[in-house]
């Protein structure tokens, strides 16, 4: 910067010291300077440039924090409408199909064979706010009888053999492999594809898991129901709203067009966001609950980072 201005003639260089705004100067002592320089008719020294060099990289800095905050807050803005749009689409979807839900969501679980019975979770690949709300948990005859009452029977397993894009037998074999996997840019596996098969650079078996009694699950940590509006004693079984549901088949009547990425988690941690289903109603049919984002959040938590009231 310093380089820049001394090479500038005395005309752009006071041209540029003139168009500094001082209203975005911290510091009283800074826009005191700032003012002084500006009113110099003759040429500048040294350290009066050091001065305007120190002034224009406090204003730099400050745009640069304030343009990452805008940021965040939009992409907020951004997750409470896809938010929504998730909700609408899963109660429009049933109103189409019959009575069904959406099928075919990731099950946030991994395995060695493709079934959930015995399936482990993915720490470090899901993200510690979203973990800290999950349980893992089996799923009863009923549970399942609950879920398959209104469509939902198949779920997407990690496949701990697999050999995704690039890389070897052993990347897909735990969370923490994934994630150096995918730092490691070595394929095409994406974060938000992890669920799909090899095939469409995911770690994902072929085939969907069916969904049976005893299986494991993640459940959402009943310490939180009432974030989500449910009994304190409701069972309410989460899965992520991945690309291989049949919310987004096209073939299908009322699917949606795509799948919404969530992006306040690290580049190699899962960024789709969570659908609860309550299987504890007393009509012997699971229902739809709530959407949570990729970090355990509800749509009201989230419109408190668009509104500056929670910390994003």
């Amino acid at each position: 910067m310093l380089n820049k201005l001394m090479a500038m003639t005395k005309a752009e260089l006071k041209s540029t010291i003139q168009a500094i705004d001082a209203t975005a100067v911290k510091g009283r002592a800074l826009r005191r300077q700032l003012a002084s320089i500006k009113k110099k008719e003759g040429g500048f020294t040294l350290l009066e440039l050091l001065v305007v060099v120190a002034i224009l990289a406090a204003i730099a800095g400050t745009a640069t924090i304030m343009l990452q905050d805008t940021d965040r807050k939009g992409s907020a803005a951004a997750h409470v409408a896809m938010m929504d749009e998730l909700s609408k689409g899963i109660q429009t979807f049933r109103v189409l199909n019959g009575g069904n839900y959406p099928d075919n969501f990731d099950s946030l679980l991994k395995n060695a064979t493709n079934t959930l019975a015995g399936a482990t979770g993915l720490a470090p690949l899901l993200s510690a706010d979203l973990l800290g709300n999950l349980t893992l948990s089996t799923i009863t005859a009923a549970d399942v009888a609950a879920l398959n009452s209104v469509g939902i029977t198949t779920a997407r397993v990690i496949d701990t053999t697999a050999t995704p894009d690039g890389g070897t037998a052993t990347d897909c074999a735990t969370g923490a492999a994934i994630q150096a996997l995918l730092a490691s840019k070595v394929g095409n596996t994406t974060p938000q594809n992890i669920f799909r098969p090899v095939a469409a650079n995911g770690c994902g078996f072929a085939a969907n898991a069916t969904l049976t009694a005893g299986d494991v699950a993640y459940v959402w940590a009943s310490a939180g129901n009432l974030r989500v509006n449910a009994g304190a004693a409701d069972k309410l079984v989460a899965f992520g709203v991945g690309p291989d549901s049949t919310l987004f088949n096209p073939s299908t009547i009322g699917a949606l067009s795509n799948t919404p990425v969530y992006r306040h988690v690290a580049n190699t941690e899962y960024n789709r966001f969570i659908v609860l289903w309550n299987v504890s109603t007393t009509g012997g049919q699971a229902t739809f609950q709530a959407i949570v984002d990729g970090a355990g959040d509800t749509k009201d938590e989230e419109l408190g980072e668009v509104d500056n009231v929670r910390r994003t």
